[in-house]
């Protein structure tokens, strides 16, 4: 009988310790594996930097009326900001010099909180679109009573095909930067590398004003429709010649997400002015595959 309850007693035990470790090879296995539970995607992507604003502007002049009317659409300004338009005599290349002849003031572009303009207005032109010699041009606002606020933000020749009196005239002007102003030649490129949740920006600019310095930043959304700051990058400062290059090192990112990140580049340090805030060189996020 002793022998017998021996026997059972330790048949129970040699059951209890296989199924203890049956239970712990689960454990160890779970704890050693965290990535499986973790976020993955890419590891690295770059970054095209071009001079923001861009777009267009369509002018119609009604033969019957002498109306002309102007449509923009445009994007990559500053979110919210109001900015002069003017059509002037020359062409863009002679802005700002003694031939530069405002001849007609549109009325204020103003960008949604994305940055983009869709907007018309209309003025009296008794005399239509000429063939050529106008130019339309932007200003970086929000008014034109300081240098900076007169810079020329984007720029476009016009050149009408059809400058009969008799007819609609209809000529579609690209608005792209023209000036040498100051950073608004800036562009550049960058690139993003995650390792672990460590992530190294790596920017480098030309263009830019000698010995200027620029707030740079990761954003969500896009050049063309701009959104809220993700992560700040380090202040972007130029050199004699009007190149920068600068690493920013973040920690706990866990992903560079396939779409939805642009680096913006401004115009200044002080982002509580339009002028400063100006987007100089945007660039959407492009993951590598």
């Amino acid at each position: 009988m002793y022998a017998c309850s021996a026997l059972a007693v330790l048949v129970l035990f040699l059951a209890g310790c296989g199924g203890g470790n049956s239970s712990s090879a689960s454990v160890t296995n779970s704890i050693s594996n965290p990535g499986s539970t973790a976020t993955m995607g890419p590891t690295s992507a770059s970054v095209t930097l071009k001079h923001q604003p861009s777009g267009t502007a369509t002018l119609t002049w009604d033969h019957t009326t002498r109306m002309l009317t102007a449509q923009f659409m445009l994007t990559g300004l500053a979110p919210n900001s109001t900015h002069p338009v003017h059509i002037g005599e020359g062409n863009c290349t002679s802005t700002g010099s003694s031939t530069d002849r405002m001849l007609y003031s549109l009325a204020n572009v103003v960008a949604d909180a994305h940055g983009v303009v869709n907007t018309t207005s209309k003025i009296s032109v008794p005399e239509g679109i000429p063939a050529k010699n106008w130019h339309i041009e932007i200003h970086n606002g929000p008014g034109l009573t300081t240098a900076n606020q007169s810079l020329s933000l984007v720029c476009g020749d016009v050149v009408n095909p059809n400058p009969s009196l008799k007819s609609m005239q209809t000529v579609q002007v690209a608005l792209q930067t023209q000036s040498n102003d100051k950073s608004q030649q800036a562009s550049g490129n960058a690139t993003l590398t995650l390792s672990g949740h460590t992530l190294t920006v790596e920017l480098t600019l030309t263009g830019l004003e000698p010995n200027s310095q620029h707030m740079a930043h990761i954003h969500s959304g896009s050049c063309a429709s701009q959104g809220p700051v993700v992560y700040n990058l380090t202040v972007v400062k130029a050199d004699a010649s009007g190149k920068s290059t600068t690493t920013t090192v973040i920690q706990n990112v866990n992903a560079i997400p396939a779409s939805g990140w642009y680096i913006n580049v401004h115009y200044g340090t002080d982002l509580s002015t339009q002028t400063g805030f100006d987007p100089i060189a945007c660039g959407d996020v492009v993951v590598n595959n």
